[in-house]
């Protein structure tokens, strides 16, 4: 008669050997094709989150940057006011801009760099007589007013137009211009603005140099830098 010991199962070493082969294929499987490609679905639509959440903010910091080197500016024509009398012009043309004209922008990688020792900074080469060179006589530029952004450096064409304020036949009435149109609107109001001395304020901005711009603008009534009609959103 058997007894419990005798009819108790054994496992022979080729049966455990058939069963730690079989557990460990079990635990070695590698994912299917369909996980695979979910996987790297997902991926892709993170990566394509975070290059946009990116691209934003980095739009956003650079249009920060624009707004405070305007701020800036506002603040040293109406320094330049108290002290001399009058604004300063650094352009005749919302196309004429440092540090490059605005359809260069696009050609330009990164920012760009400012120098002290350029014509376009100082205008040394601007006839006193020119249209919107007036109010400032022989001091004009940049120069006249210290001005230099941060870094010494910008990604935006910046520029200034301001007028003498004399409103008769030799006052210097706000340019019909697109972005001057925009600050100073046509109609009987506009006596108010060139009935004394003025100046506009603009940046011309191509963040991601595609040819597109983004436009600012802030002026000597003004307290903060506003957008031009025309920018594209983000």
């Amino acid at each position: 008669m058997a007894t419990a010991y005798e009819t108790r199962e054994t496992t022979t070493p080729a049966m455990a050997l058939t069963l730690t082969s079989s557990d460990a294929r079990a635990r070695t499987r590698g994912f299917t094709l369909i996980e695979l490609m979910a996987v790297v679905a997902i991926l892709g639509v993170m990566a394509t989150l975070a290059i946009a959440g990116y691209t934003k903010n980095v739009k956003n910091a650079r249009r920060t940057e624009v707004i405070g080197n305007l701020s800036n500016l506002s603040l040293r024509e109406n320094g330049l006011m108290n002290v001399r009398g009058h604004y300063a012009s650094t352009s005749t043309s919302e196309d004429d801009t440092y540090p490059v004209a605005p359809n260069e922008l696009q050609n330009k990688d990164g920012a760009i760099q400012w120098l002290v020792t350029d014509e376009g900074y100082t205008r040394d080469a601007v006839a006193v007589g020119t249209p919107y060179f007036r109010a400032g006589g022989v001091e004009h530029g940049f120069d006249v007013m210290s001005f230099m952004p941060e870094g010494g450096h910008s990604w935006c064409a910046y520029g200034v137009i301001s007028g003498d304020g004399t409103n008769g036949p030799d006052g210097d009435e706000p340019p019909a211009l697109p972005l001057g149109g925009e600050v100073f609107p046509a109609g009987p109001q506009l006596d108010r603005y060139y009935a004394r001395d003025w100046f506009y304020a603009f940046a011309k901005c191509d963040f991601d140099r595609d040819g597109i711009y983004w436009e600012f603008t802030t002026a000597h009534f003004a307290a903060d830098v506003s957008m031009g009609d025309s920018n594209f959103g983000e």
